[in-house]
């Protein structure tokens, strides 16, 4: 019997530690295995908005009219010539995120399509959801066949997250805040199992109903790839301790920290096991040039950029503050203190930057600054982003490429 049957409505028990899973990776073009212990790796988180370029700020939700065709078209072009950049400088993972009818990540509404568009115009890096909304999907049989499409088009490349439903995805598909996590984790249970169960098996939950389950392909990597996600609530973090899914820490490195050891704690007093570096990433904004002067230049064009395209456009929409209070009502923090402002602490500010979340600087500094956080955190894994408010997309890649020669190299002697 797989390690992850049992009944129709999870896993069992004897579920193998997450760290006990290798990722593939490649030498020139020969698949290895790699211990993700052995190394830091750098995952490049790609924003992916879209700005109308005779708008500003831009609205939410973005009205069609504001959709240009050809740009757009060739929006998608330039993502996969930036794609295939960050493949040939050697970087470790891409990331593909998931947002509905906002300027903030609005060109990808849906990651797997991104995932099988770049499988095919890469050979080394790993490709990663951060995240999936999972509760969104009417059918998790259908998610779990096309991520083991793209598991098995890119050669066991595919490292999957998850992510809970906020304020925007949540009106975007109409969906009620206290439905969102038991769907998200039934739907886990289900994609798993159907992962994973040898034989057809039937499944009746709460929210999903099947006579019959039995996909094909089954993912390349055994028993199934790599799961993450980016959780802060103390629910979440429960979740993930439990069904031992890696996490990715955001926030000041106060906030990581506390994050972190909660997750640690509660999977080995209650769960039976224990996270290494291997299970917990940091994810850092980055403005990274050859001088000091230069990178702070930077990073005054990311800010101002931000305060008058995106964030607080977004963050004042009338359609979302409602939504937004009811899903912060279904969340409990109970590791953190003052709960209600922490989260304010870092992102792309001048507190981010004081508080180690936003890294401005030149390759030296930042690797220091990168370093004393991984050894903080335990972490094995980064994620960057460096495309922020309206950077043009060459600046971004020439940023990642002084990463991959000036930063890369040490953080994978560590």
């Amino acid at each position: 019997m797989p390690a992850w049957a049992g009944s129709s409505r999870g896993r069992s028990a004897e579920v193998a530690p997450f760290a006990d899973r290798r990722l593939v990776w490649y030498k020139g073009s020969t698949p290895v295995g790699i211990d993700w212990s052995t190394l830091v790796k750098v995952w490049v988180r790609q924003q992916m908005a879209y700005m109308h370029p005779d708008h500003s700020p831009m609205p939410f939700p973005v009205p069609g009219w504001m959709w240009d065709r050809e740009r757009g078209q060739r929006l998608y072009a330039d993502r996969l010539a930036f794609v295939q950049r960050m493949d040939a400088l050697g970087l470790d993972g891409l990331v593909f995120t998931e947002h509905h009818f906002g300027p903030n990540g609005g060109l990808t509404p849906s990651p797997l399509i991104m995932l099988s568009a770049a499988a095919g115009v890469t050979r080394h890096v790993n490709l990663v959801t951060l995240g999936v909304v999972l509760s969104l999907y009417g059918h998790p049989v259908r998610v779990a066949e096309e991520l083991a499409m793209v598991d098995n088009i890119s050669g066991g490349r595919l490292a999957v997250g998850l992510i809970s439903a906020g304020a925007q995805n949540l009106y975007a598909y109409g969906m009620a805040p206290e439905h969102e996590r038991a769907r998200y984790h039934e739907a886990f249970d289900l994609m798993v199992r159907a992962w994973t169960d040898d034989k057809p098996f039937a499944w009746h939950g709460e929210h999903y109903h099947y006579e019959c389950v039995s996909i094909l392909p089954r993912p390349l990597q055994d028993p199934h790839p790599p799961i993450w996600t980016v959780a802060a609530s103390t629910e979440s973090l429960q979740w993930a301790a439990r069904n031992h899914i890696g996490i990715i820490a955001s926030g000041n490195i106060d906030d990581s920290l506390r994050l972190i050891e909660y997750y640690r704690r509660f999977a080995e007093t209650e769960c039976g096991w224990a996270p290494g570096p291997e299970s917990v990433g940091i994810a850092r904004e980055i403005c990274i040039a050859s001088s000091e002067g230069a990178a702070k230049r930077l990073a005054e064009r990311v800010l101002n950029g931000d305060r008058s395209d995106i964030v607080e456009n977004i963050a004042a929409s009338p359609q979302l503050v409602e939504t937004g209070r009811a899903v912060r009502a279904t969340k409990t923090y109970v590791y953190r203190p003052a709960a209600t402002t922490s989260m304010m602490r870092g992102g792309r500010s001048e507190e981010g930057i004081a508080g180690g979340q936003f890294l401005v600087g030149t390759p030296a500094s930042i690797t220091e600054r990168v370093l004393a956080q991984q050894a903080a955190c335990n972490a094995g894994v980064l994620v960057l982003r460096a495309e922020m408010s309206d950077l043009p997309l060459d600046e971004v890649g020439d940023e990642f490429e002084i990463i991959a020669r000036d930063v890369l190299p040490t953080l994978h002697q560590v």
